[in-house]
């Protein structure tokens, strides 16, 4: 397994940078960006990876078909079904075609990803994390020595300094408090041990809605917290922006003058849009990896229970 790892000072995506490294040494190859199976977080990915190609002068096509590499566009693959399946479908699919992850985070227990690229090896030639405990489960994951992995950067973080990215700073206002929420498994719920030791037994479908009636309980108490906190001039917004389509989840983080999320990349848009941000924490600390890793020495982020 070849490892490389990344050089995090100064500018974002270095040519030094594994991922960058990576794509450069296949320049002269056809690429195929297999789009976005999330939400409009995931799509500000999809569109940093687009740009680094742009960037790198790799020639991509929209017929899979005809692609010497596929290029996964990075994200939360391996906490979701929907990601498993699609990895699977693709390496079936197109098996002459080179296998490629961009930046993610890979994290172990949910999904048995190591099994899948172990047995898929030959197809499979990069796979690059976006924080330090990924890119340690890479490392241990028993992958082929043909495999390249990395530690980079989340590839939305390539819009930083884009015409896009400026243009969106100029138009940006400051009209409200965003207070951007997920309601998923990846939001934070605190359960006592008694009550978790309990549902444990119960069936799922019960147990699964005690917890959800647990997150809502603790995302209002957190909302009217937050509120609390606030001016009595500060307009509060609550909005999981992220769910809107692509244009309607910019321009809300875009008017935010101040945004509180768990959201990763409600977090970094707000962030490259030169926004302060109040970042909470989720399941793992995959916010806080993710800032660790690229965005502690320019980013303007506090982070709170």
């Amino acid at each position: 397994m070849t490892e490389s790892k990344s050089d995090f000072h100064g500018e974002i995506f270095k040519p030094n940078d594994p991922f960058v490294r990576f794509l450069s040494d296949r320049k002269e190859k056809l690429f195929y960006l297999k789009p976005s199976l999330g939400n409009s977080g995931d799509h500000l990915i999809e569109l940093g990876d687009s740009e680094l190609l742009a960037n790198l002068g790799i020639k991509t096509t929209v017929d899979p078909r005809l692609a010497e590499v596929i290029l996964w566009p990075g994200g939360n693959p391996t906490m979701y079904e929907l990601s498993h399946a699609g990895w699977c479908e693709v390496l079936q699919a197109f098996p002459n075609a080179e296998f490629v992850v961009a930046p993610a985070t890979f994290q172990m227990g949910h999904y048995d990803w190591p099994s899948l690229f172990r047995r898929e090896g030959a197809k499979i030639t990069g796979l690059f994390a976006r924080d330090a405990e990924s890119f340690q489960n890479l490392k241990q994951a028993g992958l082929p020595t043909t495999i390249t992995i990395g530690l980079s950067h989340d590839p939305a973080l390539k819009l930083r300094d884009t015409e896009w990215m400026t243009k969106h700073r100029a138009a940006a206002t400051n009209e409200y408090v965003l207070l951007a929420f997920r309601d998923d498994k990846e939001a934070s719920v605190s359960i006592s041990k008694p009550l978790a030791a309990a549902i444990r037994y119960l069936p799922k479908s019960i147990s699964n809605r005690i917890s959800w009636r647990i997150s809502q309980g603790a995302r209002v108490k957190k909302f009217e917290r937050i509120k609390r906190s606030l001016p009595p001039t500060d307009k509060a917004i609550q909005w999981d922006v992220s769910l809107a389509i692509f244009q309607a989840y910019v321009e809300g983080v875009r008017r935010a003058r101040v945004v509180h999320t768990d959201r990763l990349h409600v977090m970094i848009l707000a962030a490259l849009l030169k926004k302060p941000v109040v970042a909470y924490q989720t399941t793992y600390g995959k916010l806080e990896a993710v800032y660790k890793n690229s965005l502690k020495d320019w980013a303007d982020v506090s982070f709170q229970r």
